[in-house]
């Protein structure tokens, strides 16, 4: 029995960081395979950094008289998320996902119990079921391992939960837990499951996939370079500038209100953001310029606008002081409210002893660490902007500048509490002021950025 404990912790303590670096070298290394099993930046940020930081904050869902049960945003709704985007983005059938997600609720069900004072607990080697009936589940029913490694995620994930948590919710008010769903984290049942479920098919099907080519096209256009490849070169170096002119044309629509048909020149682009006439002529010539004439010339000078079109959009449409001021509003609305609440609550009972049991009290508590959260991630993704933001005109966009998606808005914002906890948004600060793109934390893992629009 000793034996089976200590190999039940090994693995336990072992399986997070292994699952975590299989993931996130999988992503570095080919980004592309990655993304067509619909792993994108932003879901690989939330396994990564946003469940991560985000165990620190629980939402209530359930608050009574005697019993408080909240979701984990790392342990739990992170990875619920992240299955609800693949669904969307792989289209998967609600006939066979229904059945994956029964019979893995099925399997969870049996191989978990609810413990008094402890929650609910499943043992070693039991608790792999979920996630190895997924595998099997995905391999069954679908041929295409990019929906073989969505679906099985998904079904883990969701299957755990409702399997292991939800059906059990009765009877967790009756006990008066007060208590989280995925309340161990990313240690929780819910969280792992759907890595275990993941990465064994990532693995698998890694090896077949050759290792992406730089998705930067002024990266590939170097390496052309090198290889005397010089008219190649020349035309994805032009392209990098293209690319980078063609997103700050989505950025002049959005502050000018123009219509989503309505094209700019390229020539019409450099002179709005305040080149120089001689350096819009230079470029234009270096589209049609031969490059065996100078062919390191024509390279650098790619190289040097596009490095200066991005330091320009940063110099004017990128505000730091104003994000922080923007900050300090939406922090004044979303946490004073609480506060007063909270303080009134408190008020209202005979003993402190009363107070610090009270389910509704704690609700409070727990709704301050994780409001700004909920309010940030839906404002900003149906809005493109917080109360605060709006005031200072500034919104936030995704890395072409065009409009984000929830599953953006949710990394980028369950990216707050790594601001938060490193040394509360200074080590962001010094991110934002530093880089040419202004970004904190949660931009980079999610793609976004926050510009002045107004």
């Amino acid at each position: 029995m000793l034996i089976r404990e200590i190999l039940a912790v090994s693995v336990y303590i072992i399986m997070l960081p292994v699952l975590a670096a299989v993931l996130f070298i999988a992503f570095m290394h080919k980004r592309g395979f990655m993304e067509r099993a619909g792993f994108g930046k932003p879901e690989v940020g939330m396994i990564l950094v946003g469940s991560m930081f985000g165990i620190f904050a629980d939402i209530p869902i359930i608050v009574s008289r005697q019993a408080l049960l909240n979701i984990n945003l790392g342990g739990a709704l992170i990875p619920v998320i992240i299955s609800g985007a693949l669904i969307y983005k792989k289209k998967m059938g609600p006939l066979r996902l229904m059945f994956g997600i029964a019979v893995v609720s099925i399997v969870s069900y049996m191989i978990s119990r609810f413990e008094p004072g402890i929650g609910i607990i499943a043992e070693f080697p039991y608790y792999l079921l979920p996630s190895f009936g997924a595998i099997i589940l995905s391999l069954v029913l679908f041929s295409r391992y990019d929906k073989r490694i969505s679906y099985a995620y998904s079904t883990a994930v969701l299957g755990t939960l409702i399997g292991a948590d939800l059906v059990r919710i009765p009877l967790l008010i009756e006990e008066g837990v007060l208590g989280s769903m995925g309340g161990a984290g990313v240690m929780d049942l819910v969280y792992l499951s759907g890595l275990i479920a993941a990465v064994p098919l990532v693995l698998f099907y890694y090896w077949r996939f050759p290792l992406d080519t730089a998705k930067d096209p002024m990266v590939e256009a170097n390496r052309l370079f090198k290889q005397g490849r010089w008219n190649e070169a020349l035309e994805g170096s032009v392209n990098a500038v293209e690319r980078e002119l063609a997103s700050v044309g989505t950025l002049i629509k959005r502050i000018t209100g123009a219509r989503d048909q309505e094209e700019y020149s390229s020539g019409q682009i450099l002179y709005f953001l305040g080149f120089h006439p001689y350096v819009v002529r230079d470029y234009l010539k270096l589209k049609d310029d031969d490059p065996r004439k100078n062919p390191h010339r024509s390279l650098h000078t790619a190289k040097l606008l596009r490095r200066s079109i991005r330091v320009k959009i940063s110099k004017r449409f990128t505000r730091t002081l104003l994000r922080v001021f923007a900050y300090l509003v939406d922090l004044f609305i979303t946490t004073v409210p609480l506060v007063l609440m909270l303080f009134y609550v408190s008020i209202n009972f005979d003993t402190p002893t009363q107070a610090s049991i009270s389910p509704y009290l704690l609700a409070l508590i727990v709704l301050i660490v994780s409001i700004q959260f909920i309010y940030f991630t839906i404002l900003e993704w149906y809005f493109g902007t917080s109360i605060g933001k709006k005031i200072f005109g500034l919104e936030v966009v995704s890395d072409d500048y065009g409009d984000i998606t929830f599953v953006q808005s949710a990394a980028r914002n369950s990216g707050r509490y790594a601001d938060m906890a490193l040394l509360f948004y200074l080590v962001s600060l010094v991110l934002i002021t530093s880089g040419t793109e202004n970004k904190r934390i949660g931009d980079h893992i999610a793609g976004t950025r926050v510009v002045k629009v107004k």
